[in-house]
């Protein structure tokens, strides 16, 4: 009688059940990823968060004017994405943290190009900037502090006080000159904004990040 040879077995093709979990979550993430950015605001976000390296470059290679110019570009994308988002009732938490994180990125980044390309400015006002700056990051500590992250506050002041700073950083930038009228007005207004978030923020146990303003009434 012949003997059958026993078959030796490769190795297996199967995926670890882990594995095919990781892979499996990974592919919903990124499909997610991609459904949120298939709409135009979100876009314009992404595009005003992909223009920060780009806008670090002229700074770097001393382009104040096309850095200048970038940066009013950048300030389109802002006004823009917003103004989308409401109109076409495309808004989303997703946006709104995008939006934020942008915000926040070009904002720092337009302080530190003022000191880079516009040491002047910054010798002339650094303890007003500086006081400033305390203040903001004092709003941000209390934010973690209370609700365990960077509160994703949309208020008007803010919106208001950031187009203030475009509408002084950018002449600055381009022009290498300031009035000083307009700098404190401007600071005036980011103060106010940062002293309303504030208020919110300690005011409130649960935080509506489309509530608009302080003397809005919460929406139930």
């Amino acid at each position: 009688m012949s003997q059958i040879a026993p078959r030796i077995q490769g190795p297996s093709t199967t995926p670890p059940p882990q594995m095919s979990q990781t892979h499996t979550g990974a592919r919903s993430r990124l499909s997610e990823l991609r459904r949120q950015l298939s709409t135009i605001p979100n876009q314009l976000t992404a595009l005003r968060l992909a223009m920060v390296p780009l806008l670090w470059v002229l700074a770097v290679l001393n382009r104040p004017v096309w850095l200048g110019l970038g940066l009013l570009l950048a300030a389109a994308t802002d006004v823009l994405d917003g103004y989308l988002s409401r109109r076409w009732h495309q808004t989303s938490a997703f946006g709104s943290r995008l939006d934020s994180i942008a915000d926040h990125l070009l904002a720092i980044s337009t302080t530190l190009w003022l000191v880079l390309l516009r040491p002047f400015f910054f010798r002339e006002q650094r303890w007003p900037l500086i006081a400033w700056a305390a203040f903001a990051l004092l709003v941000l500590a209390i934010s973690w502090l209370r609700f365990h992250r960077l509160v994703d506050l949309h208020l008007w002041s803010a919106k208001l006080a950031v187009v203030a700073a475009f509408l002084f950083g950018i002449p600055l930038l381009v022009l290498g000159r300031y009035s000083r009228l307009q700098f404190w007005i401007t600071l005036v207004v980011c103060f106010a904004a940062a002293a309303e978030a504030l208020a919110v923020l300690l005011t409130s146990d649960q935080v509506d990040e489309r509530r608009g303003s302080l003397f809005r009434r919460r929406r139930r």
